[in-house]
């Protein structure tokens, strides 16, 4: 919003400047030529212009210097028809305040004045996405898949865990650390909720003001085999792929692997969690 309605014509605003219409005069220039080159800007072989050049020519033209949005997904952006400046504009967005430059016109002033520096611009037209477009989540999310090796002490009950390894698909990955980072995390929370993590309910649980960390066992690093899990992201099938929603759809297969590997080890599968140590001794009793 800031660039195509602030900076992109400041930019045209510069490159026209001088005899005959500038540089620009004898070229097409298009905004999809636009590029980013060091922190300046330029297209189709112009002047590079800083960008305290363009923003300083911005606001003496009273353009689009801030905009502020709100945007609504329902597996598709909703989208809205708005005038910016006398032009009409479909965007992927259902709100949209902008503040305007210092040389906006008086009209404009008074509006922003008025409004928090900013001036809420009404939509002419929404083109809200149906409901339909719900039955597209199964799409969006990421494919997780996690074995487990792990070993119950029969005199204890307790549970360790050994090893573990994940396989995930997601896409595009924007970026791999921030991947590699939501798989280790989730998989810890996996295992705290599988095994450790407790709160219960009605007047004995946290609302009564004496639960803390010496009575909600987190995982540690030596309970979930940190040094010796690992993980592998598949590959995009091709550099097309949408990039895939991660969040804690990571901890849910541990989750399952762990109930599965006690039930082989022990022989009784559990049905609620957290299978603690005290629960194993029970059956195995």
């Amino acid at each position: 919003m800031v660039f195509m309605h602030g900076l992109w014509p400041a930019a045209m605003a510069i490159w026209s400047q001088g005899l005959g219409g500038g540089q620009a005069a004898s070229l097409v220039v298009r905004v999809e030529d636009a590029r980013w080159v060091q922190g300046k800007l330029t297209a189709g072989g112009l002047q590079a212009l800083p960008y305290e050049q363009l923003a300083k020519k911005a606001h003496e033209l009273g353009l689009v210097t801030g905009a502020t949005v709100h945007v609504f997904n329902r597996w598709q952006w909703t989208e809205a028809d708005f005038e910016v400046n006398g032009a009409a504009t479909r965007l992927p967005i259902d709100g949209l305040s902008v503040r305007y430059g210092e040389g906006a016109d008086a009209a404009r002033k008074a509006r922003m004045t008025t409004s928090g520096g900013y001036q809420v611009l009404d939509r002419k037209k929404v083109y809200i996405a149906p409901t339909q477009r719900n039955n597209a989540t199964v799409t969006y999310y990421s494919a997780v898949g996690t074995l487990v090796e792990l070993s119950v002490l029969e005199a204890s009950g307790k549970v360790d865990i050994l090893s573990h390894h994940s396989i995930m698909e997601c896409g595009s990955q924007l970026s791999p650390e921030l991947v590699s980072g939501q798989l280790q995390g989730g998989i810890a929370m996996g295992i705290g909720h599988a095994l450790h993590e407790f709160l219960p309910l009605y007047e004995d649980g946290p609302g009564n003001g004496t639960w803390n960390f010496n009575r909600y066992p987190l995982p540690r690093a030596s309970d979930v085999a940190v040094w010796t899990q690992s993980g592998t992201v598949l590959p995009p099938v091709s550099e097309t792929d949408p990039p895939k929603g991660i969040a804690e759809v990571v901890m849910i297969p541990v989750v399952g692997a762990i109930v599965n590997g006690i039930a082989h080890a022990i022989g009784h599968r559990f049905t609620a969690l957290p299978v603690s140590a005290e629960k194993i001794k029970e059956i195995l009793a």
